[in-house]
């Protein structure tokens, strides 16, 4: 018996799939998928053969997929709300720059959240500064601030939503409170003040109005390879309007003449941090690139 629904979780090598009735299948994957070099993903939409017998159901075919993304590995998402702690631990622009790059290469929107806002508001207010200032509409979230919730939990009906962040930023803690559940949220380390990972895999909750959550693993590190250095600047939206004013058609924005960008950094009109990151970003993927064709 052949029915179609959508994977929820992936736990231990089983994808758990709800069909449109509602059912929850326990499912493996084809094998020949493997060949195909194709995988699903939690938030694929596929067909499912479901055995009467004694064997394990499984997973025939994977749906059209509106966009996937790597870091999480998940699929058909509207939304990802970027988790940025004010403290406990404490942001790390280089990273948030890294994955927001990322990001722009997929077709969803991305809403940067200052979390813990509370732990250090002035700080709180710097960081809602530099993203607004980059062209991103920037929420935050307190939990002593009910209304910064409820705002938020505002934007998630009838969307499918990725909780980014590193661990300790305060996904799961959202998500507790806007699903009313009990999942074990992130502590941090005296030590390094980094939050300890709690989310050991991906999974989708849902909620009233067509709400669909994933909760996922804290990252404390990406890479974006994907992306060429000669179109990283495009992957930085404050950079657009200045790039057509570059002296040269094919500036970089490193140390070539003219540079519009540059100039617009130098005048404030372009954060410190994301040009600096930028350029950090920039040397990194050339070096990369140099050393393939070695």
């Amino acid at each position: 018996m052949n029915k179609k629904g959508r994977i929820t979780k992936l736990l231990g090598g089983f994808y758990y799939v709800t069909a449109e009735n509602g059912e929850v299948y326990e499912t493996r994957a084809r094998g020949i998928f493997r060949h195909q070099k194709r995988k699903p993903v939690v938030g694929d939409y596929v067909e499912l053969l479901i055995d009467e017998g004694d064997r394990l159901n499984s997973v025939e075919e994977i749906l059209h997929r509106k966009n996937s993304l790597l870091r999480p590995p998940v699929a058909n998402v509207d939304q990802i709300l970027l988790f940025i702690p004010t403290a406990n631990p404490k942001y790390n622009l280089y990273l948030v720059d890294k994955m927001l790059a990322y990001y722009e290469q997929q077709n969803v929107r991305i809403v940067p959240v200052v979390s813990k806002w509370d732990l250090d508001p002035e700080k709180a207010e710097a960081l809602r500064s530099i993203y607004e200032a980059s062209g991103y509409h920037v929420m935050h979230l307190s939990e002593k601030d009910d209304e910064s919730v409820t705002k938020l939990e505002a934007m998630l009906f009838e969307k499918t939503t990725v909780l980014s962040g590193v661990s300790g930023s305060g996904k799961t803690t959202f998500l507790n409170r806007v699903l009313n559940l009990d999942l074990e949220t992130g502590t941090v380390s005296e030590k390094t003040n980094r939050g300890k990972h709690t989310t050991r895999h991906t999974e989708i909750f849902t909620g009233e109005k067509g709400m669909y959550l994933f909760d996922t693993p804290g990252f404390s590190s990406i890479e974006i390879d994907s992306i060429a250095s000669a179109d990283l600047d495009a992957h930085f939206r404050e950079f657009a309007p200045f790039i057509q004013s570059c002296k040269f058609q094919d500036c970089r924005h490193v140390k070539e003449p003219g540079c519009a960008v540059r100039a617009a950094y130098e005048r404030g009109d372009i954060a410190a941090s994301r040009f600096e990151n930028y350029l950090r970003f920039y040397d990194e993927l050339v070096e990369k690139e140099n050393g393939k064709w070695r």
